[in-house]
């Protein structure tokens, strides 16, 4: 089980580092373009766009602003990104000096609150044309605030070098302290970022991991004493399976938990569209739903189980295990399906490609499938059941697992034969387990020199001697003269011992054997054996 969940694991993680790459680079254009830029006006960049920029900064244009903006404050150098501000003509209270400052407070108010799509910025120096503002401003995003909507806007300011630049609009900047304090990070993630040392992991800033590892760690001390409780109580307890419920609790359960309230928490956090982004792919939560799932299945398979075989559904137990193996896997697929659903994949487009792979499979595996109808076939119709003894073509022995692909069965010679499915179901199966008594037949000859008397008094002492038998079942008992043979004169006898242990079955035979030829001799008669005939 660990194994497979490792395994599992690995390829979710894949498929989780993929999304989220693919998630944080669509957020990327809130975060970090793909432009490089310097501080020194002498710095030379390589910008792949529509128009030759001549600002070091890429500031000739409203969408180089935005790009170089986001460039400067993923790369935590506030002191640049100030330089993309209108810093001009700022209310009593703020200070050109606190520029750093504001940047930090917009870029995260940006990342909280809106998404921004460079694609839908202009990228003239003129600007957009058709947003009905005056032609020296253009907006690059609107955030709520208290049920009132407010632009956020990048203006052309003067500049000795260009004439003009496109910088984030002093307006704006004015508006920055009061949107801080309703739409920015609360206390909790502000001491973070506070105290948390600069850097990057995965396009994620540290403190934001520092963050997610804290919850996840304080939600974990939350849920351990309480599933260990929990533990306490059902090993207490009398239930049969109370380990492998006991294992549920403080395993898969605790884990379950603890991201549950991880993830209530982390709702009623302020936390970044980034942050959030990666959270919501679930890749922790969708491990711990399939770990459970297991897990959960393990206990209900020995609980039913145990009931199934104290009511004497010995068959139907041991179909338990494959019927659980097969559910697990259901149930696992669709809980991925769910998850790349929610991830913003197309389910049934997934859905149609497995499909279409399945009818490869099926051609490249057929005979799995045969066997595997087959053991429908088997269980449905139940010719033989675990445990039984039949005789199946020529093999003899006694079923010790009826399995998916193939049927084991252990000869009386102890060795074991594995015979597939599809082949055992087309076979002429003899239960001998099914037999309700054993039938007891022998053939007698006897010399020819025995008279009619003698014969009379052989065939009443024999039906005497089984009938007397308590073993012997009264009906049906035949002792009878077959007729004349080419070796001696033929008695034929003919009865069931009321028995179907075999072992039992030999005893009572070799009674009666004995007590045959006891009486044969009493009438002064003998048994002849079968001479062969000698070629001439």
């Amino acid at each position: 089980m660990t194994r497979i969940i490792f395994y599992l694991g690995l390829i979710l993680l894949a498929s989780n580092i993929s999304v989220a790459s693919a998630v944080t680079t669509g957020l990327a254009s809130a975060v970090k373009p793909n432009v490089e830029s310097s501080d020194e006006p002498n710095s030379t960049s390589v910008k792949t766009s529509s128009y030759d920029y001549k600002d070091s900064l890429f500031r000739d244009t409203p969408r180089g602003t935005i790009e170089g903006f986001f460039e400067a404050t993923f790369e935590q150098n506030f002191d640049k990104a100030a330089k993309y501000l209108d810093l001009r003509y700022l209310p009593d209270g703020m200070s050109k000096e606190l520029g750093p400052e504001y940047a930090k407070q917009l870029v995260a108010i940006i990342e909280r609150n809106i998404w921004v799509n460079l694609e839908e910025i202009s990228d003239l120096p003129s600007g957009a044309s058709d947003d009905q503002l005056p032609n020296y401003r253009d907006a690059f995003g609107r955030v709520e605030v208290k049920g009132n909507q407010i632009t956020l806007l990048l203006q052309k300011v003067p500049d000795k070098q260009l004439g003009n630049i496109w910088k984030i609009s002093n307006a704006t900047v004015a508006k920055v302290p009061m949107l801080y304090s309703e739409l920015g990070y609360g206390p909790i993630v502000e001491w973070y970022v506070q105290n948390i040392p600069q850097g990057h992991l995965f396009k994620l800033n540290l403190w934001e991991w520092a963050l997610l590892i804290s919850y996840l760690i304080l939600a974990l001390l939350v849920v351990i004493p309480l599933t260990w409780l929990a533990k306490k109580l059902i090993l207490r307890s009398e239930y049969q399976y109370k380990a492998d419920l006991a294992h549920l609790v403080v395993g898969p359960s605790r884990l379950l938990l603890a991201l549950l309230l991880d993830r209530a928490w982390m709702a009623n956090t302020t936390l970044s569209a980034n942050v959030m982004a990666v959270v919501n792919t679930g890749f922790l939560l969708v491990i711990a739903i399939i770990w459970f799932i297991w897990s959960l299945t393990d206990v209900l398979q020995n609980s039913l189980r145990l009931r199934w075989i104290n009511q004497g559904k010995s068959q139907t137990a041991s179909l338990l295990r494959p019927l659980a193996n097969f559910i697990r896997v259901i149930l696992v697929a669709l809980t991925i399906l769910i998850w790349l659903e929610h991830l913003g994949f197309d389910a049934s487009t997934i859905l149609a490609g497995l499909g279409i792979g399945g009818v490869a499979i099926a051609l490249a595996s057929k005979q799995s499938i045969e066997n595997f109808i087959g053991t429908i076939t088997l269980y449905s119709s139940a010719p033989i059941r675990v445990g039984d003894v039949g005789r199946f073509s020529t093999i003899t022995g006694t079923v010790e697992e009826i399995g998916l692909r193939c049927t084991r069965i252990r000869t009386i010679d102890r060795t074991v034969i594995n015979v597939p499915n599809a082949r055992l179901s087309e076979m002429d199966i003899e239960n001998i387990s099914e037999r309700e008594k054993i039938r007891f037949k022998t053939d007698i000859r006897l010399d020819y020199k025995t008279n009619t008397e003698q014969l009379h008094g052989i065939i009443d002492d024999i039906k005497s001697l089984l009938v007397k038998h308590d073993k012997v079942d009264e009906t049906p008992l035949r002792v009878t003269f077959k007729g004349f043979g080419l070796h001696g004169l033929q008695l034929n006898v003919f009865a069931y011992i009321g028995t179907t242990d075999f072992a039992e079955f030999q005893l009572v035979s070799e009674e009666l054997h004995f007590g045959i030829m006891n009486t044969v001799v009493k009438h002064g008669s003998r048994i002849v054996p079968v001479v062969p005939i000698a070629p001439e």
